[in-house]
């Protein structure tokens, strides 16, 4: 009796799949919870200055902060403060700030071709807020300017107060938030089981991807910064494919109504190019602490 008992307890263990969830990493990281928020913050208040950024009281913009807020909640690790704003951007890209606060072009929601590929593209981003990748890039780069003993304390300032002594900011065209290809490839993973749980089909994910590299071919202009700021870890598509393949089968989440209505809202759009908000910023005045 006790052998059989054994027998069904194998035979119902072996009958369950075993899912491998990507956990957040953890590493080298001179800022605090407050820091972070602190940083954050401020490089927001640039961003909002030095980018031609849609109204958040329009129709897509309040799109992209509900579907980013959904998402956001199924994210683990610190519950951060998180925001989502429209970059009136023609060229496709996005970028997160510590703390939270993440940008999307105007242009990435119009190459969209289902909501669960902007929901791919927003889930990257929130994991690298989850992973802090901004802020652990500028503690190496902190710890590599002054030595630690010192870094530990100087006049009892803060980690914030200390990166902008040494000229380290995270606003408009911040080093710090260009991704490195290891931050690339643990976004990637992260970011489909943050799609996966909040219902979005995560196989969407590499095939936003797979599209960039086919348009991309020699790097178009359109895409030049992304792939600057979003650089392949190598056989992407794959590794995300891999991910979602360790994922339990269910029904995904279609494209939504507010989803439909706002690709036909930004069909009509023409956003701005990089140069003509370079000229935008020379007219309206780019911030000074830029790098």
């Amino acid at each position: 009796m006790l052998s059989r008992f054994i027998s069904l307890v194998l035979i119902a263990t072996l009958a369950v799949p075993a899912f491998a969830r990507v956990q957040p990493t953890t590493g080298f990281d001179l800022y605090s919870h407050e820091d972070e928020l602190q940083v954050g913050k401020e490089a927001a208040l640039e961003m909002n200055r030095g980018l031609p950024l849609l109204p958040d009281s329009s129709p897509v913009s309040r799109y992209v902060s509900d579907l980013g807020k959904k998402l956001a909640s199924h994210a683990p690790g610190e519950p951060w403060p998180y925001a989502f704003h429209v970059v009136n951007q023609k060229e496709i890209n996005a970028f997160a700030l510590p703390g939270g606060t993440i940008y999307i072009n105007l242009g990435t929601i119009q190459a969209a071709d289902s909501e669960a590929e902007l929901a791919g593209v927003l889930a990257h981003e929130i994991a690298h807020v989850v992973q802090r990748h901004g802020t652990r890039a500028a503690s190496k780069e902190m710890a590599a300017e002054v030595p630690l003993a010192l870094l530990a304390g100087i006049l009892g300032k803060s980690t914030a107060a200390q990166a902008t002594a040494l000229g380290i900011s995270f606003g408009v065209g911040s080093y710090f938030l260009k991704n490195s290809r290891q931050s690339e490839s643990e976004a990637d993973l992260l970011g489909t089981d943050i799609m996966y749980d909040a219902g979005y089909d995560p196989h969407a994910l590499a095939e936003f991807f797979a599209k960039l590299e086919d348009q991309a071919g020699g790097h178009g202009s359109e895409l030049d910064q992304f792939f600057s700021d979003h650089p392949d870890p190598g056989n992407r598509v794959e590794a995300v494919n891999q991910e979602a393949a360790t994922l339990a089968s269910k029904v995904y989440a279609l494209n939504s109504p507010e989803f439909l209505s706002v690709k036909q809202t930004v069909a009509g759009m023409k956003p701005m190019t990089a140069e003509q908000i370079a000229l935008w910023q020379k007219k309206h005045g780019k911030p000074d602490s830029a790098n």
